[in-house]
């Protein structure tokens, strides 16, 4: 790669005549081909006689020599100054820039460090402060069977039967006496034939329609809370069963329920 010295070849050009340059190629005529400017002022001489040989390039030398007076080489040597001048200013920018993201990564990284330390103390604190049936209530949260739920909700309900219209949707027809007690099957079948064939039943009876629905009873934030409720209350509600129901949105729920997922049992991991 030829090494250019620009400032050489910027007092070259400096010192040449100026203005654009034409090569005077004269056809038939060998020799030497001068140059002049658009003015008439003689600038030189390109090419000596070449020989023979090559006289089929000298024109062509001559015209390149005289495409490059020193006004298009000063142009070109402005326009290089410019470009390093440009690289010069990105690279320190760049510098800068570099500089900056270190000093940047280094923040983070302590802020990151900081940040893990804090939050490794905070657990250590609510473990530290949170009952043990808090630790128990955290594990079964983070290992249980969500259900597909967001946020589960494990509810307890119970079957309850009210009373309906018979001539819409019920669940079964029942006899009741006047104190509220249940007809047995053997009444129940004798009351319902006389009220089939239209005959009037005792007075103490009344027909009625009934109807099961879900009645809310407890919810708890795991399945296992429901089961213990119900090995101690179950035998209290009808027909009892467990239902989950999601706490999407509800951030009141939510924040309690993930505070208690970050406790950890004392010497687990």
């Amino acid at each position: 790669m030829i090494k250019i010295n620009y400032q050489e070849l910027r007092e070259a050009a400096e010192q040449a005549t100026q203005d654009e340059w034409v090569a005077y190629i004269l056809p038939g005529h060998n020799g030497i081909y001068p140059a002049r400017t658009s003015e008439g002022r003689h600038c030189g001489y390109f090419i000596d006689w070449p020989g023979i040989d090559g006289q089929r390039n000298a024109g062509a030398n001559a015209r390149y020599i005289a495409s490059i007076p020193p006004k298009v080489a000063l142009a070109l040597l402005a326009e290089i100054k410019c470009l390093e001048d440009t690289n010069i200013d990105a690279m320190c920018r760049i510098a800068e820039l570099e500089k900056q993201c270190a000093e940047w990564e280094r923040k983070a990284l302590s802020n990151f460090e900081e940040c893990a330390a804090m939050a490794e103390r905070i657990e250590e604190l609510q473990t530290n402060s949170a009952p043990g049936s808090f630790g128990i209530i955290g594990e079964n949260i983070r290992t249980q069977d969500n259900r597909i739920t967001s946020d589960p909700m494990f509810c307890v309900y119970q079957k309850r039967e009210i009373v309906v219209d018979a001539d819409y949707d019920y669940d079964r027809i029942v006899w009741v006496d006047e104190d509220g007690n249940e007809a047995n099957k053997r009444q129940s079948r004798r009351l319902e034939l006389l009220h089939e064939n239209f005959r009037e039943p005792p007075e103490k009876w009344r027909r009625v329609a009934v109807k099961d629905i879900d009645e809310f009873v407890t919810c708890c934030f795991t399945e296992q809370g429901c089961k213990d409720y119900l090995a101690a209350n179950g035998h209290n509600l009808r027909l009892p069963f467990i239902y989950v129901k999601s706490g999407f949105r509800n951030a009141e729920y939510i924040g309690i329920r993930n505070w208690l997922a970050g406790i950890r049992i004392k010497g687990g991991e």
